[in-house]
């Protein structure tokens, strides 16, 4: 377990260190193609929405096979955290006994193929508290209070990662995408201070 919290982190750290060299290019691309017109105006702060639980889904505390399962990550040997696909749905899931049993820990955060946007594939924690799923579309979905309210920020561009900050802040980088999916190349960072409920964007390597 203490393996695969390792092989999280140091993977976020490989992400981080890629995302912040390629930031110095940020903005060189030339004017006149859309997508660098697009990448040019970045949002400024990005406030999250809470996220309620959908008719036909599971309830908060609902046990989950281990099989339905995909990326795990650990704060310690015996919290961890975890994204559950079952039926058409995906769940935040966490455990508290070393991933012997898991349970929803919050709504659905996604329903497959009708919310691509809102797809998430990846997860992280920042501690037991702060939690956050991210990846594959443009959201980034976060609870700063152990699941018992989740959030969701909606970018303009894809979500390419997730990272603790200092001072407990998360940074994030998205990919400045325009809307018909091409890529300008350009890498917008946000940060938040309070747990993923708003996010601010900020040109500062690393979010500091």
């Amino acid at each position: 377990m203490q393996r695969a919290r390792s092989q999280r982190l140091a993977g976020s750290t490989l992400v981080l260190g890629a995302v912040a060299l390629g930031l110095t290019g940020a903005g060189v691309s030339a004017a006149s193609t859309p997508s660098a017109v697009a990448a040019a105006s970045p949002q400024k702060t990005v406030t999250a929405s809470l996220i309620t639980r959908r008719a036909d889904t599971l309830a908060p505390g609902t046990v989950v096979r281990s099989a339905d399962l995909g990326q795990r990550v650990f704060t310690d040997a015996e919290h961890g955290f975890a994204l559950a696909s079952v039926g058409q749905a995906q769940y935040p899931a966490a455990t508290s006994n070393g991933g012997t049993t898991w349970k929803t820990d919050g709504p659905a955060l996604h329903i497959d193929a009708a919310q691509a946007p809102l797809s998430v594939v990846d997860i992280g924690a920042a501690s037991q508290k702060t939690v956050f799923a991210y990846g594959s579309g443009q959201v980034i979905d976060a609870t700063s209070d152990g699941g018992a309210k989740w959030y969701g920020a909606l970018f303009q561009g894809l979500v390419m990662a997730v990272v603790p900050g200092a001072s407990g802040h998360l940074v994030a980088f998205v990919d400045a995408s325009t809307s018909g999916g091409g890529s300008s190349g350009v890498t917008w960072q946000y940060v938040s201070k309070d747990g993923g409920r708003s996010w601010r964007y900020d040109n500062a390597v690393g979010g500091f």
